[in-house]
Formats: structure tokens, C-alpha cells, sequence
């Protein structure tokens, strides 16, 4: 047992001996020193944000001080009439005029022949393509007679449609209206109804409106 507890004592003494060499033998390295380049790089980019923040700056109050000079800034007044009067103004060239030719040469132009009223005769039975033209009020004569019709002036028109007679209370039937005495159609009054006529008057004037 002292032969092998010789021999592990001699074996750690011999390990610890040879670590103690190998730790003697490996060469010391200094600690690393901050890289310079790096902190260069950084001041040179933090210059850079602060000068484009200060572009910036300025670039903003100088477009708000363009805004308040243009609000503060007086409008200019528009041109006066007097100025836009005198203005000159472009004529336009005219093409010379010919001469005018002699009157030997000019033809007389020929007279417009008036037109003449024709009277358009009556008839009963018109064509659907003939208008009548009511006529004026010196056609209403004092006095003068009408067959079932009469026309008065602006269109409008008295028409007898019967006679219901009695000595009593006689009546007409005027523009499809049964009318006595004293009753007034069309701006006239109704004076009187006959057998087979009806007196009608107006202004002083009398006309007649007999059956067809």
C-alpha cells in the first residue's frame, strides 16, 4: 500500500508541476481598446441629423413668414374704366371699298306691289283648312240681320239655336243657353225675342239674329 500511495503522490506532483509550466509559458494579451473609427462614425452621423433638423427648421419659418406677408400685403385695385378706356385697342383692317358705280349704271330696283284685300265669300259648309277670320266691329251694323250666326270681334260668336215662343215669357236659346228678355251674352243685352227673331243691342245699337 506505501509503494502505490508513493506512486499517485508522485504522479500529482509531476501534473501539478507541468501545469504550473503551461500556465508560465502562455503568453499574456492585453485587454482590446475601443475602436476609434466607431465613435468618429457616430459624432459624424449625429452632426448630420442635427443640421438637417435645422434645415428644416428654417425651411418652415420661412414659408410661415411667406404666408403672413402675402395676408399682410395690400391688394392691388383693378384698372379703372378710364385706364382700360384708354387703352388702345386693335382696329381690324378693313378691304379696301370698291368705287361705287355711276348712277347711269345703277338699275332701279323694282316697286313691292301691296298687298290687296280679297274678301273671302261665306259659305256654310267650310273646309277643315279654312280658318275664319271673325270680322271687326264696324261689320256690326245698326240695325243689319244675321241667319243663326254672328261673329264678333277676338273670336267670340252670338249663335240662335231656337225659339220657344209665348206672348207671356218667350225664350231663346242663344250659345246653347236658354235666355229671357233683359239677359246679357256676349256684351250685349237681349231686347227683345220674336216669333223668329231676337233683338239684341249694345252702345246704342241693334242687330237681329234670326232662324236658319
Amino acid at each position: 500500500m506505501s509503494l502505490i500511495d508513493e506512486a499517485l503522490k508522485r504522479a500529482q506532483e509531476a501534473s501539478q508541476k507541468e501545469g504550473k509550466k503551461g500556465e508560465t509559458a502562455r503568453p499574456w494579451t492585453p485587454a482590446p481598446l475601443p475602436d476609434a473609427g466607431l465613435a468618429k462614425r457616430r459624432a459624424l452621423v449625429r452632426a448630420s441629423l442635427r443640421a438637417l433638423a435645422g434645415i428644416g427648421i428654417v425651411v418652415v419659418l420661412a414659408f410661415l413668414g411667406r404666408l403672413v406677408w402675402n395676408a399682410a400685403a395690400p391688394e392691388a385695385p383693378p384698372p379703372s374704366r378710364a385706364a382700360a378706356l384708354a387703352a388702345p385697342t386693335a382696329i381690324p383692317m378693313s378691304p379696301p371699298v370698291e368705287a361705287l358705280p355711276t348712277t347711269a349704271a345703277v338699275v332701279a330696283a323694282p316697286t313691292r306691289l301691296r298687298p290687296t284685300k280679297v274678301a273671302i265669300p261665306e259659305a256654310e259648309d267650310a273646309s277643315p283648312g279654312v280658318v275664319e277670320v271673325p270680322p271687326p266691329a264696324s261689320v256690326l251694323d245698326d240695325g243689319r240681320t244675321y241667319v243663326g250666326v254672328v261673329n264678333l270681334p277676338e273670336g267670340r260668336r252670338i249663335e240662335l239655336g231656337g225659339i220657344v215662343w209665348s206672348e207671356e215669357e218667350p225664350r231663346a236659346l242663344l250659345n246653347d243657353r236658354i235666355v229671357a228678355t233683359d239677359a246679357y251674352v256676349e256684351g250685349f243685352t237681349v231686347a227683345k225675342i220674336e216669333e223668329n227673331r231676337v233683338a239684341l243691342e249694345k252702345d246704342g245699337m241693334t242687330i237681329y239674329l234670326v232662324l236658319k
